[in-house]
């Protein structure tokens, strides 16, 4: 009897009540050490408890009573000095209420709760149960009789009707059960907002308490998915207790097992051991500002190498969002010094066709240019969009690469190629570059592709870390995201490669400063960052507007009414149009 005064001693303090439904004994012992008030032995905790969702509960796939007092006695009991209330319901063969009550006392139950219930189930099923003498009526009468035998009782509801039932017979909490959790790997989609549950809320507390003014009104379920939601529904509606199910058990579970795993996995992970002329590849490549070891990094290095020690031109291969500076480092740094570009972005409309003269220059009287492939300041000559010149043009530079020297025009003295030239293309490979046959031929065996992020996703982490620190002062490390972050991370495709890093760095590090630096980065917090353009904002529809103006207006339906400029009888037929009261 210990246990079941300990929750009536609870019920009659005022504080504020918070229950865990469970489904096995370790989760039971964390409750405990979390501080919560009383157990709830379900079957829906056990299925979730399998890796099943809590939906399942409702299924022909066990025997609800046996499933959940085998459990409930072996593990929850023995584990837990907390009162645990035992889920039973009224579909057996036989329906006994009193002796069903003297059950729960004898086995050391504090006490019952209707569940799974027939709430779950559509209105014409409800029906159809009620009339066979199972129905919402039945759950209510057989937590009276538990209750009268000195327990204590918690009756689920999901409408105004079934919880004006709990109440006429002053069962000791009612519990507003919102649906199922949205929310983790096996949450439902939200439905409602916090703002729309607060109506229903504060319409069924208000009639719970004018009824049974000792009754305690708990809610479950819905849109409540964190800690923070409940805040903002207590800020709306008062309630004198929260009952977590997939919140307590589901949820935590698949996150802090996910986030040690991967710590661990992470912890043994067996470096790759990078033998010497790896290791000297990429101290080689670390001074032009490269980060990773990747495979096709490496791969991608060692090519850019053996390039680097040469004079021929190159056509550098690189999907847009990839960055070319630390190529063209790499590519100029033959002589020692650090290299010096003359740049030409042939994305401007006008620059393909002045681009001849700046290459190759210019005698002609009204316009005189030294070449860029003359000798002067600057090592390297790097051509942007090089697809775009004109095929004179092409041809002619194809030709210059081929011979090693070039004329001015309007002047037939051979010059000799004093600078390297770097084309830069985001074709996928040199014959999809659009170039000229004659230039396509000389560059041949010229060409290098830089391998985009989805290619060395092994190194995105390590980029990740370079870049925050780089471009924001701030290193965001793997520790700082979650197992289940880390995965939507890595299989992402990151389309936009190292443009999209710095994009999603950006917002990630300002979310981390709106939120404490403590905080773990969640799946939830990255997937909008990589789901494209923000969808527009949601237009408020009317039964937004009602929602709104109700807990506005503290719920009093004249003030609402005048505030919407409708009378009272229409706001209380939209307010049942919408289902904004159970």
């Amino acid at each position: 009897m210990l246990k079941v005064n300990a929750v009536l001693q609870v019920l009659k303090d005022g504080s504020f009540l918070i229950g865990a439904a469970i489904g096995s004994g370790s989760t039971a012992m964390a409750a405990e050490r979390g501080k919560a008030d009383f157990l709830i032995a379900l079957n829906a905790g056990r299925l979730r408890s399998m890796g099943v969702p809590s939906i399942a509960c409702m299924l022909p796939i066990f025997d609800a009573a046996a499933l959940t007092e085998n459990f409930a006695k072996e593990e929850v009991l023995p584990q837990s000095r907390l009162p645990v209330l035992l889920g039973v319901n009224v579909w057996g063969g036989r329906l006994d209420l009193e002796q069903k009550a003297l059950a729960v006392k004898q086995a050391g139950f504090a006490g019952a709760v209707n569940f799974p219930s027939c709430m779950h189930y559509p209105h014409t099923m409800q029906r159809i149960l009620a009339n066979a003498g199972r129905g919402i009526e039945q759950e209510v009468a057989q937590l009276k009789a538990i209750q009268d035998t000195g327990l204590t009782s918690m009756f689920y509801c999901a409408t105004r009707m079934q919880a004006r039932l709990a109440a006429d017979v002053g069962l000791d909490m009612v519990c507003l059960n919102l649906g199922w959790n949205v929310g983790g790997a096996q949450g439902h989609r939200q439905r409602e907002t916090i703002e729309e549950v607060a109506v229903a809320v504060v319409e069924i507390g208000r009639l719970i308490k004018r009824i049974s003014p000792k009754t305690r009104f708990l809610l479950e379920g819905g849109p409540i998915e964190t800690a923070d939601d409940l805040r903002r529904l207590l800020r709306l509606a008062p309630i004198d207790g929260y009952v977590g199910g997939s919140t307590f058990e589901r949820m935590p579970l698949e996150v802090s097992v996910a986030d040690q795993v991967d710590r661990f996995r992470h912890a043994g992970q067996r470096r790759d051991i990078l033998d010497n002329e790896a290791a000297r590849l990429v101290s080689w490549a670390r001074s032009f500002g490269f980060v990773g070891h990747a495979k096709a990094h490496l791969n991608f290095l060692a090519r850019l190498k053996t390039l680097a020690l040469t004079q021929g031109p190159v056509l550098l291969l690189a999907e847009a969002g990839l960055e070319t500076l630390p190529s063209l480092k790499a590519l100029g740094s033959h002589s020692g010094a650090a290299p010096s570009m003359v740049l030409i972005d042939l994305a401007g409309e006008d620059l393909p066709t002045r681009a001849r003269s700046i290459l190759f220059g210019s005698n002609e009287s009204n316009v005189k240019r030294r070449p860029a492939l003359e000798a002067g300041d600057g090592n390297l000559v790097v051509i942007f969009w090089p697809e775009r010149l004109p095929a004179g043009t092409q041809r002619r530079l194809a030709r210059a690469f081929r011979d090693g020297v070039f004329q001015i025009s309007g002047s037939r003295r051979p010059i000799p190629m004093a600078r390297r030239v770097v084309l830069i293309s985001h074709a996928t490979d040199l014959d999809a570059a659009g170039l000229d046959p004659s230039l396509i031929s000389v560059l041949r065996g010229w060409s290098l592709r830089i391998p985009p992020v989805r290619e060395r996703i092994d190194d995105l982490l390590l980029l990740l870390q370079h870049k925050s620190t780089e471009r924001f002062g701030e290193a965001i490390t793997r520790e700082h995201f979650s197992a289940d972050a880390i995965q939507l991370l890595t299989e992402h495709l990151w389309p936009g490669n190292e443009t999209e890093i710095h994009t999603v760095l950006g917002q990630l590090l300002e979310f981390w400063e709106a939120t404490s630096r403590g905080q773990r980065i969640r799946r939830a917090d990255v997937l909008p960052l990589l789901s494209g353009p923000k969808p527009p904002p949601k237009i408020a529809t009317e039964k937004d507007r009602i929602a709104d103006a109700l807990w506005r207006h503290g719920f009093n339906r004249g003030r609402t009414a005048q505030a919407l400029g409708m009378s009272r009888k229409t706001l209380y037929n939209k307010i049942q149009k919408y289902g904004l009261v159970r």
